[in-house]
């Protein structure tokens, strides 16, 4: 996807990676106008129209010496660096922009695209997550690369069910580009993996996986059960193969997704996604014992999951051992105290506990994030439990 810079876009006006110092903003003094100026943006404009990318950026450098505080002109600088591939001085550049226009969603983006090409991963997720929280508005082709490229940090971090939010996107759009369904494909099979990383043994599965997630996402759920069932048959030992296809089912056969959230523990004993998977559905169908072991058996695996947790409580609520889910539920709560769901089951087992008061407090508590929640227009991309936290 070519780094595309619609100028009209720009007007003045936590992470899966640890944080760093704060950068500083330039103190360049803005220069008075000079009768040279308009020349050379005319001439710099020409260039860049004609696609004349080294004359333009040499021309623009001018403008920008000649006026400071011209953000048209530092992002065309910055646009014609990116397609030259001189991407930390295509950084700079754009960096200026983001401190003429601190409120546009386009000029973060092209700073994290920049920082993105330069394996700058840690800044790239910030200011590229920034963008997308301030609005790209209509400019479809930079939101699509700034949710592909965060959709791959995201999974680089482990963070899979967030990369897939992320790439999401694109079935929506109908947009189904190789490149795209690779990136599918990562975010389903669990790879922690840059594509210029992947194995050339992996290429084709994790094409394959990202096929069959874009086609269920798209509503072609009969091609998306094809592709499934050609993934588990061509790679039946692969890790998260079955877990992957196990997830399909779950919308559309019960037993068999328990079937292959089965296979999926044999190859892999200690993926407590799929206990945790499997658990869930036993709950779903009525049976609290079978959901309490595989429960416990994935928070044995992964103690600081807070789905895991909530899964034992739920089961053991549905057993009537209530006094034994509270400690479960509190702790779900306390390792997620923004996920809404865990503290509304906390509040039932009190209630069923006769523990009205603490009920009402954990019911308050879920009216407030949920309050929150409907007035964050968008919300700022946060890490999410996995899956298994459905209800």
């Amino acid at each position: 996807m070519a780094f595309v810079v619609l100028a009209a876009t720009i007007t003045a006006g936590g992470s899966p990676t640890a944080q760093v110092e704060p950068r500083k903003a330039s103190s360049a003094p803005v220069t008075k106008y000079s009768p040279v100026f308009d020349d050379l943006a005319k001439r710099a404009d020409q260039a860049w129209q004609a696609n004349r990318f080294e004359e333009a950026a040499k021309l623009y450098r001018r403008t920008v010496d000649i006026r400071r505080a011209w953000p048209l002109g530092w992002t065309r600088l910055a646009g014609s660096l990116y397609q030259l591939q001189r991407y930390a001085e295509a950084r700079d550049a754009s960096r200026q922009t983001t401190i003429l226009t601190p409120k546009s969603g386009a000029s973060w983006a092209y700073l994290g695209l920049c920082e993105y090409e330069l394996r700058d991963y840690r800044w790239a997720f910030d200011d590229l997550s920034k963008a997308e929280k301030l609005g790209l508005g209509e400019n479809r082709d930079l939101t699509a690369q700034v949710k592909y490229r965060l959709a791959i940090l995201w999974d680089t971090a482990g963070q899979f069910e967030q990369g897939l939010r992320e790439i999401l996107w694109f079935p929506q759009q109908n947009l189904g580009s190789p490149e795209i369904l690779q990136a599918m494909g990562l975010s389903v099979v669990r790879l922690p993996s840059f594509p210029y990383e992947l194995p050339a043994e992996k290429q084709e599965m994790v094409l394959l996986a990202g096929q069959a997630s874009f086609a269920a996402n798209a509503q072609n759920m009969d091609l998306a059960h094809k592709f499934y069932e050609e993934l588990a048959t061509k790679y039946p030992n692969e890790p998260n193969v079955h877990f992957a296809y196990g997830q399909f089912l779950s919308h559309l056969d019960l037993d068999a997704a328990l079937k292959e959230y089965e296979k999926e523990i044999e190859i892999t004993p200690s993926n407590a996604v799929a206990r945790a998977e499997a658990a869930f559905l036993y709950l779903k169908m009525g049976q609290p014992d079978k959901a309490l072991e595989g429960a416990q058996e994935a928070a044995k695996i992964a103690p600081q999951n807070p789905a895991t947790h909530n899964l034992v409580g739920r089961a053991l609520v549905e057993l009537n051992r209530t006094s034994e889910a509270i400690p479960e539920l509190a702790l779900a709560t306390r390792l997620a105290p923004q996920n809404s769901s865990f503290h509304l089951n906390l509040a039932r087992a009190y209630q069923k506990d006769g523990q009205t008061a603490l009920a009402a407090k954990e019911i308050a508590a879920f009216n407030e994030i949920e309050s929150k929640r409907a007035q964050q227009q968008p919300a700022q991309p946060t890490p999410a439990p996995p899956p298994a936290n459905k209800q």
